[in-house]
């Protein structure tokens, strides 16, 4: 019964136990066990039977074949005795001697915790903390989304070589010409092909959808003064990156960027709730007599109606600007809208079929607008900039990128930082072009003959256009401000601000134009004399200067029609 309390020993602890090399402590275990238990004494039998057969085989039959041994062999269970005997103390006495070091360096340890703790922020700080908040941004902007009250909205959408308009949530609504239908389907096949909800691209709960369904990601939040930007990056899918920024009163969703994996891109933003509500619901002003009112924004001519139309106004040339808007024609094409013989006269020269086909359609409902276009192309010397070949570039601007590349890691990554600070400059100027046209076509004067509502739609355009300078702007100066300033520029701003709109916008037009002159002087599209260290400070303060202007300029849009009727 004793026996049968006791594990049996494993097949290579009786052979050990045979052979005599079980450690001393264990030797008396295993023999105990072996006297009182018949099942374990029967196996360590036939064990040494076998091993006596091996034996005598070795004996009898192959010792005859072997050649004689090089010298006697040597007694190697004395060793192992020594080795038994030596364990317990040392194992001890290494464990007595941790304890005594630890207990008497309490400061190392402490110092040891510490800068543990401080890896492990780091971290947390670094790869942790913008996915998680990234994602608590993300559902706390789909909360908000989920409680606003639904409306349509019209977004924009914007790729490298056109722009676009829909309802988002129903693409359909829109009646589109079939070049704008057939641009919108490959849109749309490159966010399906992504997995990336077209329904309704601008908002965050497509985002965090798409965002969640990817198996690998890195996430990167940047706080600016009014919004969030959330972008989320990963090396799977048809979609490489994505961009959302958040207003940071609402989080609603301001702006969508999406870069694809065929290199394509794709931008979205919001048309204010003023302009497109404007032009849709714009009552059209027909009489018995206008017949259909025979001019109008399609061009055709017929019989003058029997009682003249009314004269056109200035709201009806602003909403004229705002149908523009809609569909981009007010940022670089060659239109122009002006009043003439009571009548919206909008004019282009040099505008492409395919454009001028847009244009007219855009303006098809408009009663009172006659559009003319010349075939002729303008007799003006191209806009394009020059490539950075076929300009001599200074000493001083060459050490100037110089030092810009050595920071960046190679001319290569130069080359793709001025074509990013590039792309982005040329809409900018577009922009400030159309605020100064805008300024010039709305003196205080005419300004003030606009109705409340026409009032508002002013201001819905300064507001859009506002806001996008705003963030192309924020854009490069993030691209920036990192390596002028290390190249030894220094800022030094200077935005005294006018209080009225208008001459607030001449400002910043030519603002707008000094830093485009500087940028492309930087970056090899415009010829130079200035020293480099002078080309740095000057333009980073002059970057300075534009968003300084640009955020006061935000203040000084037309006041609300409330407020200026009190």
């Amino acid at each position: 019964m004793k026996g049968s309390l006791i594990p049996h020993p494993g097949e290579d602890q009786l052979l050990r136990y045979s052979d005599g090399e079980l450690p001393a402590r264990s030797v008396d275990e295993v023999r105990s066990h072996v006297e009182a238990c018949w099942q374990c004494r029967v196996a360590l039998n036939e064990m040494q039977e076998v091993v006596a057969e091996c034996v005598g085989y070795r004996k009898n039959v192959l010792q005859r074949y072997f050649p004689p041994p090089p010298a006697p062999w040597v007694d190697i269970y004395r060793g192992f005795s020594a080795i038994d005997d030596s364990m317990e103390p040392a194992f001890f006495s290494r464990l007595a001697r941790g304890f005594s070091w630890s207990f008497g360096n309490l400061k190392a340890w402490a110092i040891a915790a510490t800068v543990l703790l401080a890896i492990c922020a780091l971290v947390y700080r670094f790869r942790l903390t913008p996915s998680v908040r990234a994602a608590e941004l993300l559902q706390k902007a789909v909360i908000a989304e989920s409680a606003r009250i639904e409306k349509p909205r019209t977004i924009q959408i914007r790729t490298r070589d056109r722009r676009l308009t829909r309802r988002a949530g129903a693409p359909s609504q829109l009646s589109l010409s079939a070049a704008d239908s057939e641009a919108l389907q490959s849109v749309q096949a490159l966010f399906v092909a992504a997995k990336y909800d077209w329904d309704d691209p601008l908002s965050a709960k497509s985002f965090q959808a798409w965002r969640n369904q990817l198996a690998s990601r890195r996430d990167e939040v940047i706080e600016e003064p009014g919004d969030y930007r959330i972008q989320t990056s990963t090396d799977s899918g048809d979609l490489s990156m994505a961009t959302l920024e958040l207003g940071t009163r609402d989080l609603q969703p301001v702006e969508a960027r999406f870069e694809f994996r065929n290199r394509e891109w794709v931008e979205i933003t919001e048309v204010p709730d003023a302009a497109p509500a404007a032009i849709a619901e714009a009552p059209v002003e027909r009489h018995s007599g206008d017949a259909g009112a025979e001019t109008h924004a399609g061009g055709s001519r017929g019989a003058s109606p029997s009682i003249p139309a009314p004269a056109a106004t200035v709201g009806d040339a602003l909403q004229t600007l705002v149908a523009l808007h809609r569909i981009g024609a007010d940022l670089g094409d060659p239109v122009t809208v002006s009043l003439a013989g009571g009548q919206v006269v909008v004019t282009g020269e040099g505008v492409a079929p395919r454009r001028e086909q847009e244009i007219r359609e855009a303006l098809a409902s408009s009663p009172r607008v006659v559009v003319h276009f010349s075939e002729a192309p303008p007799d003006r010397s191209p806009q394009g900039r020059a490539t950075p070949s076929d300009v001599a570039i200074a000493p001083g601007v060459k050490q100037l990128q110089d030092r810009i590349a050595n920071q960046l890691g190679g001319r290569a990554y130069f080359e793709q930082l001025s074509s990013q600070v590039l792309d982005i400059s040329e809409p900018i100027m577009s922009r400030a072009y159309a605020l100064r046209r805008l300024a010039e076509q709305f003196p205080p004067g005419m300004e003030s003959d606009l109705t409340p509502e026409g009032r508002q739609l002013l201001k819905g355009l300064l507001r859009d256009h506002t806001a996008t300078l705003r963030r192309q702007t924020l854009e490069i100066d993030r691209l920036l401000r990192p390596v002028l300033t290390k190249a030894g520029g220094v800022a030094d701003p200077d935005a005294s601000q006018p209080e009225s709109w208008q001459p607030a916008t001449e400002q910043l037009f030519q603002s707008a134009r000094r830093l485009d002159k500087l940028l492309a002087v930087v970056f090899g599209a415009s010829p130079s004399e200035a020293a480099g260290t002078q080309l740095s400070s000057e333009l980073l303060s002059n970057l300075a200067n534009f968003r300084s202007r640009l955020e006061a300029y935000g203040r000084l849009a037309p006041p609300d029609p409330e407020r200026s009727d009190k």
